[in-house]
């Protein structure tokens, strides 16, 4: 799929400190504490990929290159986005960003490998252009507002560049069975960690002990159209034996998406 550098820019300061994300307070949580997640992740899945860019074929190795110009933006995009959203809530940024950064620290040691790292990222990957086709298909965000259209534009770029951590993972024989083990571990660590920055922030609002917060939480947890089960199929495809990203969400179009975000002009 065809990977473009785009920059834009998002006038978020008028919605992020509502609830942005068809009003619940709980759903806007969970993806301002997402957003926490980018800044370092983007980074050790760009380290990941171009571990590898000298052992790859040169088209490959474009790719790479390619992936790592959208996740720099995305990294650029989330951390305004971060630091905007605390200054209008008061939240405290180095508290809720250091929950990802110690479960990242684990895959610094002496134990984790590069392929392991790609593991990771290829894992993730899916996870992320899972939750972006989901995004632009309008099954998680129904509101209409700059916010939304950032987290539409960065599930875009998610599923234009879903193969390649996994194009690069199956280029360097990189093994199934480690893959699945790391998978599981990836949507364990990452759920756990995201409802408990999310916690925290509906704490701080004085929003986590109240009945419309409880039945959101109810809703995305357990609901037929809550965002796990909507996304749980897509997820457990990643195991299947002949899995391939290419031909995941292909029913997907994308041509809107891509003249909504082709130019660089302030959204």
């Amino acid at each position: 799929m065809t990977m473009i550098k785009r920059d834009p820019s998002f006038e978020l300061k008028k919605h992020l400190s509502s609830n942005w994300a068809n009003d619940d307070a709980f759903l806007t949580a969970v993806f301002n504490a997402l957003s926490f997640s980018f800044p370092k992740g983007e980074k050790f899945f760009m380290n990941s990929v171009r571990a590898f860019k000298d052992k790859v074929c040169t088209e490959m190795s474009e790719e790479i290159r390619m992936f790592c110009i959208q996740e720099a933006t995305h990294t650029r995009e989330h951390i305004k986005y971060n630091k905007l959203l605390c200054e209008l809530k008061g939240y405290d940024f180095e508290e809720l960003e250091s929950i990802y950064v110690k479960a990242l620290e684990k895959s610094y040691t002496d134990k984790v490998d590069d392929k392991i790292r790609l593991a990771i990222t290829t894992a993730m990957e899916h996870i992320t252009a899972t939750m972006g086709t989901s995004i632009l298909m309008g099954k998680l965000l129904k509101s209409d507002n700059p916010v939304v259209d950032m987290w539409k534009w960065h599930s875009l770029e998610e599923v234009e560049h879903k193969t390649v951590a996994h194009d690069v993972y199956k280029a360097i024989n990189g093994s199934n069975k480690v893959l699945r083990i790391v998978m599981k571990l990836a949507l364990i660590d990452m759920g756990h960690n995201t409802i408990r920055v999310a916690i925290k922030m509906l704490r701080h609002d004085k929003q986590f002990w109240k009945l419309s917060t409880f039945k959101s939480m109810f809703k995305f947890f357990f609901s037929k159209n809550g965002a796990l089960r909507v996304n749980y199929a897509d997820y457990k495809s990643f195991f299947d034996k002949d899995f391939n990203p290419e031909t995941h969400g292909s029913n997907l179009d994308l041509t809107p998406w891509k003249e909504r975000f082709g130019s660089n002009q302030f959204v």
